[in-house]
């Protein structure tokens, strides 16, 4: 990996400590922060050798913009329904820089990996939204209750069930960055509680979005796939 970017914003609470994630000495502090010298310390087999390598890369701690140049960004949002129903306005940038983006989360007892979007080439968070109005006509309104609710405690989540969720994604963005198309590729994947079965949905592209996927074969505008050195999760 050649770079990685954390942005995530808050104070570690007792809450986001997990295994082989944030730690408990990390409670109180920023959150980006303590992603970041969690990426810096890799693997512990090799911690030192690491340290110095990825100190280099990440440079020194502080707000990181979203920036173009980047291979692949993971949208993983604390609020799972918004990786569940992405926010078009939301993936605008990705899309005009053409970088391909990887959506996961955990909404209570569900879990969600994908779709990975190629900019023009595979749905995107616009294609999605018009397909589910077409087949739902309760849809919006739905999708109004949801982003309109006010701030409560915080969502549940059960631990192993976001692991699963975060191993996943982890694997199938390392599986894009070496040049291949993983099966999130326009493609869903969910579970929930307790059985834990994958399920899988493809998402089309829509012919009326602006993104131009709905004209295009899917993958088209993965030529950079073999090439990836940088990500990005948020």
């Amino acid at each position: 990996m050649g770079r990685v970017e954390v942005l995530d914003g808050g104070c570690t609470e007792l809450w986001d400590v997990a295994p082989g994630g944030l730690t408990a000495e990390s409670v109180g502090g920023r959150r980006d922060v303590a992603a970041r010298q969690l990426v810096a310390a890799g693997p512990p087999r090799s911690a030192s050798a690491w340290r110095r390598r990825s100190r280099a890369r990440l440079g020194p701690p502080g707000p990181r913009p979203v920036v173009s140049g980047l291979s692949l960004v993971i949208v993983a949002p604390r609020d799972g329904t918004t990786a569940y129903a992405p926010d078009p306005v939301a993936a605008e940038p990705w899309l005009r820089s053409g970088t391909p983006h990887l959506y996961a989360g955990v909404a209570e007892a569900t879990g969600v990996v994908g779709p990975l979007v190629l900019p023009g080439g595979s749905a995107c968070a616009g294609c999605m939204a018009l397909g589910r109005e077409e087949r739902d006509p309760g849809w919006l309104r739905m999708l109004a209750q949801w982003r309109s609710g006010r701030g409560g405690p915080v969502p549940a989540c059960d631990i192993g069930l976001a692991t699963a969720v975060a191993g996943l994604a982890a694997a199938h963005a390392l599986s894009f960055l070496d040049g291949e198309l993983p099966a999130t590729t326009g493609v869903r994947w969910e579970t929930s509680m307790p059985l834990l079965d994958w399920r899988q949905e493809r998402m089309e592209p829509h012919r009326d979005c602006s993104c131009g996927a709905g004209g295009q074969t899917e993958g088209e505008c993965a030529s950079g796939a073999g090439k990836p050195q940088d990500t990005m999760a948020g």
